[in-house]
Order: C-alpha cells, then sequence, then structure tokens
C-alpha cells in the first residue's frame, strides 16, 4: 500500500517535484517497505567487484557517448560487452532473470514482465538525478521510454558519500549497500531521483521491464 503523496501529470509542468533528497531519513534496508521490492545481499562483495571491474575494462570502447553530457560515456549496455566478460556476463544475467521474478511475485502476479534494457552505470561526484518517473513526462507525455513497467537498481558498491536513491512520495531515501537490489514501478507513484555524489565513484547495474514483449531486449534470455 503506498503511504505517499500521490503524484500526477500536470499540463505544462517541467518538474515532478523540486527540492533536496537528502531531507528525507533513510529506510532501513532491513525492513520491507510496503511499496518497493529490496533483496539484500543478493551478490556477494567478489561478485559486485568483477562487475565493477568489467565496467573499468570495458569504458572506454563500450560506453557510448550519444551526445548527451550527462549520459556521455557513463553507460554500458550489457547486449554491448564483449564474449570474453563471460563471468560478469553470467552473474548479469542471473540479476536479470531473478529481478524479473521478484517484480512478478511483488508487482505483477497475472502478467507476464520481459526485461527491456540493462545496464552497468558509473556516477562521478558532482552528478545527481532530478526527481522523475521512468516511462512519463511530469506534464503526462510519455517519455522515449513511454513502454516500462518496472525498474530496479542493484548497488554495486557503497564507499562513497552522497549518492542516495529517494522517493519523494514515500519521504525517504535508501542508503547505498553493495549487493542490495532495490526494484519499483516505472510510473508517476514512484517519483525517484538520486542525490548528489559528493566523495568517490558509484556504481550501479540498472534494469528495467515490461508487459510488452516487443520491447523485451534480444539478449534478455542468452545463456552464457
Amino acid at each position: 500500500m503506498l503511504n505517499a503523496t500521490a503524484f500526477a501529470p500536470v499540463a505544462g509542468a517541467t518538474e515532478w517535484w523540486e527540492g533536496d533528497g537528502n531531507q528525507f531519513a533513510e529506510w532501513d534496508n532491513g525492513m520491507p517497505h510496503p511499496a518497493l521490492s529490496i533483496r539484500r545481499r543478493l551478490l556477494s562483495a567478489e561478485q559486485c567487484r568483477l562487475l565493477v571491474d568489467c565496467y573499468e575494462r570495458n569504458r572506454g570502447d563500450h560506453a557510448p557517448v550519444v551526445g548527451n553530457p550527462y549520459w556521455d560515456g557513463r553507460c554500458i549496455y550489457s547486449a554491448h560487452l564483449p564474449d570474453r566478460e563471460r563471468d560478469a556476463l553470467r552473474i548479469m544475467q542471473q540479476v536479470r532473470h531473478l529481478a524479473t521474478l521478484y517484480i512478478m511475485e511483488r508487482f505483477s502476479p497475472a502478467r507476464m514482465v520481459y526485461s527491456d534494457t540493462a545496464q552497468l552505470v558509473r556516477w562521478h561526484p558532482g552528478l545527481e538525478m532530478t526527481a522523475h518517473a521512468d516511462n512519463l513526462h511530469p506534464d503526462g507525455r510519455p517519455n522515449v521510454t513511454g513502454h516500462r513497467h518496472f525498474s530496479s537498481i542493484l548497488y554495486l558498491n557503497d564507499d562513497y558519500d552522497g549518492g542516495h536513491t529517494f522517493f519523494p512520495g514515500f519521504k525517504m531515501r535508501l542508503r547505498p549497500e553493495a549487493g542490495t537490489l532495490v526494484m519499483f514501478g516505472a510510473g508517476p507513484e514512484y517519483v525517484h531521483g538520486v542525490t548528489r555524489l559528493v566523495r568517490g565513484l558509484r556504481y550501479t547495474y540498472a534494469g528495467w521491464f515490461t508487459h510488452d514483449r516487443r520491447q523485451e531486449d534480444a539478449t534478455a534470455n542468452r545463456v552464457y
């Protein structure tokens, strides 16, 4: 049950919410949340390190420059990693399949869910993300990923300051914890953002999911 401020699109709006996500209290990751699905220790420290190292080995060749200064050179799609990264790819696929099952179990027991996109992401100091929904603009227009219904974040490290995922509707923020997977809806009831990263590098494995099988990533079911 959502115990939250209900966000709704407003004609002409350009922001879902404005403010500093650090104002919200931290949620205890060990406690179940009424609206999110949180799985602690999904990966070991060694597995998280393996994915971070994989990112760094491949950042120069496989983190594309897409003409958006915010995202340029920061994301590596799992589908673009070379086969030599088989160990990392296996872990990433396992996480992808588990996330799909957890999402269906928690949010969608009556409808199939398909994996859309999965990517490794690096954040550096000074970066933050304003509050947003993953499938809709604040004025009600679908964004370029309007087909998405669910989102996930797997934290790969926690040796940095800042970089908390916050949900203004729930008036809470999540302290990153390496190996923890967080899943939630992609619509306006789950408006979320990331507080400014103050120190260190933040690594995540992000995924999105859809009911539309036509949007399933071609590599979603590949066995490595």
